[in-house]
């Protein structure tokens, strides 16, 4: 691995000039930001999409699951089953958040799913107990997404 180019740090990202750069030999320059190689520590990583979530125009986000499931389901007598190779969440409402704390906090986190996919509450039960764990865990980074990162307007 060669030595290191500059690397620059966003100290202040509403700053105008709010970078420093440091060199390889360790010398600190000011500098403007933009570039690519900026780091921006007020960024939460998990306040980001995930890279294989998909935003949609109506605003809820769709994700791809990595290990699809399928889940049976019976009504009337009637047998079939659900194929779940993704999942599209919506943004939470009120009603949402007082379902989700009402529930025990064993289910607090399949509530919420339940609320965001607009799946029933059995049929996503079923599903997350089969989901593996590196899809709840993209699944919960789309929910925070909503909760930190999404449209401020109200609109």
């Amino acid at each position: 691995m060669g030595t290191p180019k500059n690397i620059t740090i966003d100290l202040d990202e509403d700053a105008s000039n709010g970078t420093i750069t440091t060199t390889a030999a360790g010398n600190v320059e000011e500098g403007i930001s933009g570039r690519s190689d900026v780091v921006d520590e007020d960024a939460d990583p998990r306040d980001r999409l995930p890279e294989r979530a998909i935003q949609n125009a109506d605003g809820s986000v769709t994700l791809p699951l990595l290990y699809p499931q399928v889940v049976g389901r019976k009504k009337d007598g009637k047998t079939w089953e659900d194929e779940f190779d993704a999942l599209t969440f919506h943004r939470l409402r009120g009603a949402d958040q007082q379902r989700i704390a009402s529930a025990s906090d064993a289910k607090q986190v399949s509530v919420a799913f339940s609320c965001s996919t607009r799946l029933s509450q059995m049929v996503m039960d079923k599903l997350y107990e089969k989901l593996d764990l590196e899809d709840i865990t993209d699944a919960g980074r789309v929910l925070n997404h909503f909760l930190t990162s999404g449209r401020t307007t109200g609109r």
